[in-house]
């Protein structure tokens, strides 16, 4: 029995049991059938040819293709994620070991909007080969942070005194979060904001680093499925200790690492079903201009694949295969990359598939901040 059959099979055994639990339903199709009008019919899935009304429900009719076929985003809940077959023509819906969001509102009817999703690890102190995946689930963690939604503009030009958005609800059971009646703003961008629970302005951070992740929001459409990340204290002052304190203190007006704002940069390219980290890429800002290298730095990996140095962009003045750059001192302007042409083609994906990066609003920071952004490409080949 093929991939698709299980899965057809488990669906339509799960379509059972909630016919049961709903409407105390006693009838059970065995295997390989499925229920119509109260009738177990047999199913031959997916080489069948007996038209549209053999389709259970959840399911819908190819014609070309003579089959039934799932959607997944209706099968596929949540804590789980879509894996497609190498020919594109099965999926199974495996686990992701994460806890179920909690369940959004419709938006309001003046624009207002719900925000859920889950809370990361920037780099995961505990495996610090794991980047922007791990969710964090730690009881003793999740209660000494809150999660604060920002106008990133307003905040980059004000700082602190910023008014907030509104503030998510986290469940420290299962590392999700809930924010609802968010009113977005005109530019059309919010932040989600990580830090220490009872955080006052320019406190040094006990457990979490002021962290910002940044988003374009439409007023009217939820939020659905989200990551905030978060920063440890812990994880910011190994790369404190990982880079020079001459580097810094001329990177950064503060002169310390912990007093920057900080844009942190991600360079990823815009195929969604293979999205990779480029290396080869100059990080710009403005119009035209590109980032001194004595005010950037590059997280890369130690030999043993963790995510814990730091190089000076006057060491090498393009992204690794993390595709990650920190811009220290950083204000909110446009940041984007362009391919270094300097280095080998086959070291570097920025050159081998020919992407450049459109600037974007999304990112820099304030005082005491770092703000995280995705930057993804646009092919030009």
């Amino acid at each position: 029995m093929n991939k698709i059959t299980k899965l057809f099979t488990v669906l339509t055994s799960i379509n059972i049991i909630l016919i049961v639990f709903i409407s105390c339903h006693e009838l059970e199709c065995g295997e390989g059938t499925i229920e119509k009008n109260g009738v177990c019919i047999n199913i031959q899935y997916p080489d069948n040819d007996g038209g549209e009304e053999i389709c259970a429900p959840g399911t819908h009719w190819n014609p070309n293709l003579a089959k039934c076929f799932v959607d997944p985003n209706q099968v596929c809940g949540s804590g789980t994620e879509i894996v497609w077959s190498e020919d594109g023509n099965e999926f199974t819906c495996e686990s992701t070991g994460q806890g179920s969001l909690p369940e959004c509102p419709d938006p309001g009817q003046d624009g207002s909007i719900c925000i859920n999703g889950y809370i990361r690890h920037f780099v995961d102190p505990g495996q610090k080969t794991s980047f922007m995946s791990n969710t964090i689930e730690d009881p003793a963690l999740l209660n000494n942070m809150e999660i604060v939604i920002y106008d990133p503009l307003d905040y980059a030009a004000i700082g602190a005194d910023s008014v907030p958005l509104g503030v998510a609800t986290i469940d420290a059971t299962n590392g999700t979060f809930i924010a609802t009646d968010i009113s977005i703003p005109s530019q059309g961008y919010i932040a989600l904001v990580t830090r220490d629970l009872g955080w006052t302005r320019d406190a040094t951070p006990a457990n979490w680093v002021f962290t910002g992740f940044a988003y374009k929001a439409t007023a009217g459409v939820n939020l659905i499925d989200t990551d905030t990340v978060a920063i440890s204290a812990s994880t910011l002052e190994e790369w404190r200790q990982n880079i020079s304190s001459e580097f810094i203190s001329n990177a950064c007006q503060y002169g310390d690492i912990f007093e920057c704002g900080t844009w942190i940069g991600i360079y990823k390219n815009d195929n969604p079903d293979n999205e990779m980290y480029i290396n080869g890429v100059n990080p710009y800002y403005k119009t035209n201009a590109q980032i001194p290298p004595e005010k950037i730095a590059f997280l890369d990996k130690n030999e043993s694949g963790e995510y814990s140095v730091l190089t000076p962009g006057t060491d090498r003045g393009y992204t690794s295969d993390t595709g990650v750059v920190m811009y220290f001192g950083a204000e909110l302007t446009k940041y984007f990359g362009l391919c270094d042409y300097s280095i080998a083609e086959e070291d570097s994906l920025c050159l081998e598939y020919g992407f450049n990066f459109p600037q974007s609003l999304q990112g820099g920071s304030s005082s005491r901040a770092l703000f995280v952004q995705y930057v993804k490409g646009t092919a030009t080949n």
